[in-house]
């Protein structure tokens, strides 16, 4: 459970710390040549963009994201 919640924690805070989120975009494909029979395979890009937070969103996701990593650390305390 503790585990869970620091993984649900611990994205929001540095959401809130660096104000960047990954953007997944299709990959570039090359033009094919006539007559070619090779398979394309398609990988997804991943690339960090602006989050856009105002000031209350970053201290909304802060406050979000810290409360739920001391939760999962007391959780851990007791051992469940």
């Amino acid at each position: 459970m503790s585990l869970l919640l620091i993984f649900l924690g611990a994205p929001l805070v540095s959401i809130a710390m660096f104000n960047k989120v990954p953007q997944v975009l299709p990959a570039r494909v090359p033009a094919q040549r006539q007559g070619a029979a090779t398979v394309q395979r398609t990988r997804l890009r991943v690339r960090l963009t602006s989050a856009r937070l105002t000031e209350q969103g970053r201290a909304l996701f802060t406050t979000i994201g810290g409360s739920v990593l001391i939760v999962a650390f007391f959780l851990t305390l007791s051992g469940l």
